[in-house]
């Protein structure tokens, strides 16, 4: 939605949570029975970078994102426990050029990623049973550079070299989080 915590709704926050984090858990519960009975499936969960990388004005997104990336990699520890059948690949993609983020700015070395190229990466990593999609490049660095550098240091990384707190500055989004109606 882009904008500030302190400038959220408890409607908006349980929204981006329901969708972002909740249904993903609803829909996999709903099959997940008969994928163990069958001993085989492969579960695909669409985090985002932002499910590795806090960001000013996108609180509730990151904290819906986050939600879904912790609990993507639980699930995977507990089926690969069940059957080697069963797979897990979490998805966290930096920003996709769907207009969901539109007027975003682009952060050095993060550029806006077209969708046909993601499902591309997607797929193939279906094919090879692959843990996770991390794109572009950098994303795939993010939990180790987060992980050794001092999170004051990795602020100023993030924030000022790579530019990544700034840009939601210029956010237009999608027409549907606009909307009063929902």
């Amino acid at each position: 939605m882009g904008k500030e915590f302190k400038d959220h709704t408890h409607n908006d926050i349980d929204f981006t949570m329901s969708i972002n984090t909740n249904a993903a858990m609803h829909v996999t519960l709903q099959f997940l029975k008969d994928m163990i009975n069958d001993g085989r499936g492969h579960i695909v969960n669409i985090a985002s970078a932002a499910g590795l990388l806090a960001n000013p004005k996108m609180s509730v997104y990151v904290g819906s994102k986050w939600g879904i990336t912790g609990w993507s990699e639980s699930l995977r520890i507990e089926l690969e426990r069940l059957s080697r059948g069963l797979r897990v690949t979490t998805v966290n993609p930096s920003y996709i050029n769907t207009g969901m983020f539109a007027g975003v700015k682009s952060p050095l070395m993060l550029p806006i990623l077209h969708p046909e190229k993601a499902v591309n990466k997607i797929i193939n990593a279906i094919e090879k049973d692959k843990l996770f999609v991390r794109m572009p490049l950098l994303v795939k660095f993010l939990p180790f550079v987060r992980g050794i550098l001092p999170a004051r240091t990795f602020d100023w990384f993030a924030g000022k070299v790579l530019g990544v707190y700034e840009s939601m500055a210029g956010f237009a989004g999608h027409d549907y989080y606009k909307s009063a109606d929902r």
